[in-house]
């Protein structure tokens, strides 16, 4: 697990905490942070995840190739070209 993954797991389980503890209009305001925090955790297990698998396949690249090659190897881990 990456530092990262571990801040998003201790701010989930204190705001679970938190929850728990709250008041009714809090808990509200809580949930939400909530649902957000748990969204990034998803998004960078699965981000992590990706690029785990490109890195054990050791994919040669040649820079020379140009960006569209290379972005096109890479294409599921990076951001579109605008």
């Amino acid at each position: 697990m990456h530092e990262q993954q571990a801040r998003y797991r201790t701010a989930i389980a204190d705001l679970e905490q938190r929850i728990a503890n709250a008041s009714t209009g809090e808990r509200v305001k809580l949930n939400k942070k909530l649902t957000a925090l748990q969204a990034q955790d998803t998004e960078i297990r699965t981000y992590e995840e990706k690029i785990h698998h490109l890195a054990d396949q050791m994919i040669s690249i040649d820079l020379d190739d140009g960006v569209k090659k290379n972005y096109a190897i890479f294409q599921d881990i990076l951001a579109k070209i605008k």
